[in-house]
């Protein structure tokens, strides 16, 4: 980008660079820089590249084309990029929190098109997730065991191991719209699990006709008693409740983190902690998580998996 920002006779600042991004990507595809980058790799494919600043699927897309090409996601809370800015400005530089955070949602892709910043897809889209809240020796520590993975030398985590387990089970789903498995375990072992679907002896939604809440237009995140489906962290509670296995004090895994429907069972069950890798948009239960201190939710982080 520096390179195109030079041809166009702009300095390297960064609202520049992403606006020359943004704009090249307009004019020659969304995948243009992750093509450019690809065709540098494969000039020298025997040297170990590390491709930084990756905000487009499309360019990871392009990337993917590229032997062995794996993509790391590290991310952190707001309000921890927040104060690292801050207190990194430049002299004469004043940025307040408003404007740090408008300028995180647009390289995020909030309001943006397909063609511009749309980190938060790339992201999802990673193979190996690190949550960067630390300092910078347990940054190294985390990239050591990715490295380790690839290389064999390190074995997964029990997080990794369950949460690999979950996506395994929501392959499972029978559910149209998300697929979502559960694991719970306890004392590094698998208790119980489920996925979502429709409850024993019922139809599924695809021999009815498809999705009823896609059919009533329901928005996701609202009206949960409208779907023929049990969620996977509901039948990973009620399959302990079938054969009396005690879950009080266990650590639930799940692809998705829990509807308002599902945190409060997760409470009442004597569940401490979830690990949930993507974020399923449900502001009552958020607002409920907040409101409590006996249950701890926390994203997960490590290798990444696909149902």
């Amino acid at each position: 980008m520096r390179k195109e920002a030079d041809t166009r006779g702009l300095d390297h600042s960064r609202e520049n660079l992403q606006q020359a991004g943004n704009s090249l990507r307009e004019e020659q595809g969304p995948g243009v820089l992750g093509q450019r980058v690809r065709a540098e790799i494969e000039t020298s494919p025997d040297i170990d590249w590390v491709v930084d600043g990756i905000r487009n699927p499309e360019e990871v897309k392009e990337l993917r084309k590229l032997t062995g090409f794996q993509i790391i996601g590290i991310t952190a809370k707001p309000e921890t990029i927040v104060k690292r800015i801050q207190s990194r400005a430049r002299v004469g530089e004043v940025l307040s929190e408003e404007e740090i955070l408008e300028k995180l949602d647009k390289e995020k892709g909030k309001s943006e098109t397909a063609t511009g910043q749309q980190v938060k897809k790339c992201v999802d889209d990673c193979d190996f997730l690190i949550i960067n809240e630390g300092p910078l020796n347990e940054m190294d520590k985390k990239i050591e065991h990715f490295l380790g993975l690839l290389n064999g030398t390190d074995r997964p985590s029990f997080n990794e191991i369950f949460m690999e387990l979950a996506y395994t089970w929501a392959k499972r789903s029978t559910c149209l719209r998300r697929k979502v498995g559960a694991v719970i375990a306890k004392d590094k072992q698998q208790l119980t699990a489920g996925y979502n679907g429709a409850p024993r002896g019922v139809p599924h939604c695809a021999e009815l006709g498809g999705c009823l809440r896609a059919k009533l237009s329901v928005p996701s995140g609202q009206r949960h008693e409208l779907c023929r489906g049990t969620h996977a962290e509901q039948n990973a509670i009620t399959q302990a409740a079938k054969f009396g296995i005690g879950i009080e004090g266990g650590t639930l895994y799940c692809n998705a983190s829990p509807c308002v429907i599902c945190l409060k069972m997760i409470i009442n069950a004597g569940i401490e902690e979830v690990y949930f890798d993507e974020e399923y948009d449900d502001e009552l239960s958020k607002e409920i998580l907040g409101q409590q201190d006996v249950l701890k939710i926390v994203q997960y982080e490590g290798k990444k998996f696909k149902a």
